[in-house]
C-alpha cells in the first residue's frame, strides 16, 4: 500500500531505506511502515473559522495547539488586534476543540512552541514580541516593545520561532528583518546572539524555524530564503549545512524543521507560493539523507501549496500547518 510517505524494509533487525535517487519518496518495499492522511481532522465547531494557520505544536498531553490568524493574512503593519481567539487546542485523536484563548491579544500570530511544563511560547510579527503563556492562556512573560522593531537585547524585528531547553533557556529566531538568533535565560534576559543578513556560514535570510538535535546541545535553524538548514553548537558556532539535492523537486525554501527521538528530521519546503509540485515535507535520516517525502505533486498525497510549520505527535503523527489554505493536515503512522 502506498499512501505518500516513505516505505521501509526491515532486514536483520534494522531499518533500511531503499532510495530511488530522484529526491522523491524511496521505492516501495515489503514490511512497509507508512503514513496516511486523517481526513476531516480537526473538527472545530461551526463558530470557529480558521484563519491562516501559522504555527502548530504538541503539548505534554499530546494535545495539538494551532496558532492562527482569524480574519487576517500576513500583515505586519496591522494595528487592530484580532478579536477572535488565536490559540486553539485540539484533541489529537478526535480532533475536537478542547480550549481556545488569545482573543484581543495578538496582531499577526506566527510561531508556537510548548515546553515540558506545558507553557506556551508564541511570536507575533506585528507586535514585534515574544510571549510565554501558561497552558490555559495566562501571560507569564512578554519580551520586546509592542509594535517597535529594533535590534538589541530587548527588541525584535518580526520574530518567527522559539526553541526551549529543559533548563528554561530558550532561543528565538529573529526573523524576517533582523536575521539573527538570540539566546535568553529562563527569565527572558538575552545572553548571546549570532547571525546577520547574508548567505555565508552563520548568516541568514529569514531564520524561520528552530529545533534541537536529540541527544545533543546542537541547534538546527531553518534558513528560509537561503533554502537551507544550518547546524550550530549551543553557542552559535557554525558546524554544517543542508541544501538538498540540486534541481530536485524537493529543494526550495525551508520554512520549518522538527526532529524526532530517533534522530530523524522533518523539513517543511515551499519553493514558491502555490507551487504544488515543489511544496511538501522531506524526511531526513541522521546523516541528512532524504529517506521520505510527502506532497510535491505525488499521486495520493495531500496537495500542499503553503506549508508554514510542522509538529510531531506523541503517537508519531505529523501535523502540517498551512497559511494560504488555512488548514492543518494530520498524517498518522500505518503499521
Amino acid at each position: 500500500m502506498r499512501v505518500g510517505w516513505v516505505h521501509f524494509a526491515v532486514a536483520a533487525g534494522s531499518i533500511v531505506a531503499l532510495s530511488n535517487g530522484s529526491g522523491r519518496a524511496p521505492v516501495e518495499a515489503a514490511a512497509a511502515r507508512s503514513y496516511e492522511e486523517v481526513k476531516g481532522w480537526p473538527k472545530p465547531p461551526a463558530s470557529v473559522q480558521f484563519g491562516e494557520c501559522a504555527g502548530v505544536a504538541v503539548d505534554a498531553n499530546g494535545h495539538v495547539f494551532i496558532f492562527h490568524r482569524p480574519g487576517r493574512g500576513f500583515d505586519p503593519a496591522a494595528t487592530e488586534k484580532l478579536a477572535e481567539p488565536a490559540v486553539l487546542e485540539f484533541d489529537a485523536d478526535s480532533g475536537a476543540l478542547i480550549n481556545s484563548w488569545g482573543a484581543n491579544t495578538f496582531l499577526v500570530p506566527h510561531g508556537i512552541t510548548i515546553d515540558g511544563s506545558n507553557n506556551v511560547f508564541l511570536t507575533d510579527v506585528g507586535l514585534q514580541q515574544v510571549f510565554k503563556f501558561s497552558h490555559e492562556g495566562k501571560l507569564l512573560l512578554a519580551l520586546g516593545e509592542p509594535r517597535v522593531g529594533a535590534w538589541d537585547g530587548t527588541h525584535f524585528n518580526q520574530p518567527t520561532d522559539i526553541a526551549i531547553r529543559p533548563d528554561g533557556t530558550f532561543y528565538v529566531s529573529d526573523g524576517y528583518v533582523n536575521s539573527r538568533v538570540a539566546i535568553f535565560d529562563r527569565h527572558g534576559t538575552e545572553r548571546r546572539e549570532w547571525g546577520r543578513k547574508g548567505a555565508g556560514a552563520g548568516e541568514f535570510s529569514n531564520p524561520h524555524g528552530l529545533t534541537f538535535i536529540p541527544g545533543s546541545t546542537d541547534v538546527l535553524v531553518a534558513d528560509r530564503e537561503n533554502s537551507r538548514l544550518q547546524l550550530f553548537d549551543k553557542d552559535g558556532a557554525f558546524k554544517r549545512q543542508w541544501v538538498g539535492a540540486k534541481d530536485a523537486v524537493t529543494t526550495g525554501r525551508v520554512f520549518a524543521i522538527a526532529a524526532d527521538a530517533a534522530g530523524h528530521y522533518y523539513v517543511a519546503i515551499r519553493r514558491a507560493d502555490y507551487d504544488t509540485q515543489h511544496t511538501g515535507i522531506v524526511k531526513l535520516d541522521r546523516d541528512w539523507n532524504i529517506v521520505g517525502t510527502v506532497g510535491f505533486g505525488q499521486p495520493g498525497d495531500p496537495v500542499f501549496n503553503a506549508v508554514h510549520d510542522l509538529a510531531l505527535g506523541k503517537d508519531g503523527a505529523i501535523y502540517v500547518a498551512e497559511t494560504r489554505t488555512k488548514r492543518v493536515v494530520k498524517r498518522r503512522p500505518v503499521k
